[in-house]
C-alpha cells in the first residue's frame, strides 16, 4: 500500500535533512509523525522514526552542558521584572508569548517548535515586563541551560493546557522536573510563581480547570487563559506585575507636576533612600529630606528616608 504523504511531511524531512543539533533532528521528526497518515502503507516508516527518535533522545541526554559563556545562558533583563514560561510540550507557551507581547515566536501545532529563548516585552499600564518563552520541559531533551535561565528569572509561569486529558499530571510533571533542577515553587521560601491553565476555550476547559484548583489548593495561584480569544490576559497581567514583587514611585520637581509617564521601580521594602539613590547616587549621598503625597495618607509632608515607598506614591526628593 502507499505511504502517501503530504507535502507537510517533506517539508518536515527537508528540515530533518538540514538540522545540526539532536533537538532540532527531535522537532523535526516529531513534525513529520505529526502530519503522517496513519495506515497500513505507513505502518514501517511510522516504527522507524520512533526508534530514530528514542536514538536522538538518548543522543541529547549526553549532551554536555552549555558552558557560562554562552549567549543563551542568560537573558539581559528589561523592564520591570522577567518572568520565563515553562511548561510540557504543547501547552502554548509560544502563543502566549505573542498574544501578550509584540514578539513573533514560531507558533506550530507540534511539540519541541522552540529551540531558543524568545523574550517579549509586555506592556502593563505604565510599565513593561519581559516575558521569556522557552523550550518545553521534558526529562529526556531539555538542556541545562533552560533551568538556568528559570533559576535567574523573577517569576515562573508554569504553562499547561486545558486540551489536555489530565492538565493535573502535566502540573505534576513540570514541577517535578523543575524540583530536581533546584527550582521550587511551592513551600517555605518558594520562588514566585503562576500557574497559567493555557485553552480555556477547550472542551470541559471549566471543569478540568476546577480539578486543577482543588488539586493545588493556595500552592499556586491559578490564572486560566486562552491566547487563541483573549480570555483571561488581563488578569494574568495584573498577576504577572503583582508577583515580580515591586512597586512604582513617581517623582516630581518643586513647583511642578509629578512625572506620571514613567515610574522608578524598585522592590517591594525599598524605602525613600533607596529612591534616591536610583534617582543619582549623589542625591542619596546629600539626603536632606522628601515630601510624599500618597493616596488617603499623606499630602506632600515631609517624610523620613527609611520610610517604606509603596505602589504609586509620589516624592519630591531634596539633596544638599
Amino acid at each position: 500500500m502507499p505511504a502517501n504523504l503530504p507535502p507537510q511531511y517533506f517539508e518536515a524531512e527537508e528540515e530533518f535533512q538540514k538540522a545540526r543539533t539532536p533537538q532540532e533532528k527531535i522537532a523535526a521528526i516529531r513534525k513529520m509523525l505529526a502530519v503522517m497518515p496513519k495506515h497500513k502503507g505507513t505502518e514501517k516508516l511510522h516504527a522507524y522514526l520512533r526508534r530514530r527518535l528514542a536514538q536522538l533522545s538518548r543522543e541529547a541526554r549526553k549532551k554536555p552542558k552549555v558552558a557560562r559563556s554562552s549567549p543563551i545562558d542568560r537573558i539581559k533583563r528589561e523592564g520591570a521584572g522577567q518572568a520565563t514560561l515553562a511548561g510540557p510540550p504543547n501547552t502554548g507557551k509560544s502563543s502566549l508569548l505573542a498574544a501578550l507581547t509584540r514578539a513573533r515566536p514560531q507558533v506550530a501545532p507540534y511539540p519541541f517548535s522552540t529551540f531558543l529563548p524568545t523574550p517579549g516585552m509586555m506592556p502593563y499600564e505604565d510599565v513593561q515586563v519581559q516575558l521569556v518563552d522557552l523550550p518545553p520541559l521534558h526529562p529526556d531533551v531539555t538542556e541545562p541551560w533552560v533551568y538556568h535561565l528559570i533559576r535567574t528569572s523573577e517569576l515562573v509561569l508554569v504553562v499547561v493546557s486545558l486540551s489536555d486529558d489530565d492538565p493535573e499530571d502535566q502540573v505534576l510533571e513540570a514541577l517535578g522536573l523543575l524540583e530536581e533542577a533546584r527550582v521550587r515553587l511551592t513551600g517555605e521560601g518558594a520562588k514566585p510563581g503562576i500557574l497559567v491553565a493555557n485553552m480555556w476555550d477547550a472542551v470541559g476547559a471549566p471543569e478540568k480547570a476546577e480539578a486543577l484548583e482543588d488539586a493545588l489548593g493556595d500552592d499556586l495561584p491559578l490564572v486560566c487563559v486562552s491566547a487563541e480569544t483573549g480570555y483571561g490576559l488581563e488578569e494574568l497581567k495584573r498577576e504577572i506585575f503583582e508577583r515580580l514583587g515591586v512597586v512604582r514611585v513617581y517623582t516630581k520637581e518643586p513647583g511642578h507636576k509629578p512625572d506620571m509617564e514613567k515610574p522608578y521601580v524598585l522592590p517591594k521594602g525599598s524605602t525613600i533612600l533607596d529612591l534616591a539613590a536610583a534617582i543619582h547616587k549623589d542625591l542619596a549621598r546629600n539626603f536632606r529630606y522628601a515630601r510624599i503625597w500618597r493616596k488617603d495618607q499623606y499630602n506632600g509632608l515631609r517624610a523620613p528616608r527609611d520610610l517604606e515607598v509603596e505602589d504609586g506614591d509620589i516624592l519630591e526628593v531634596h539633596g544638599g
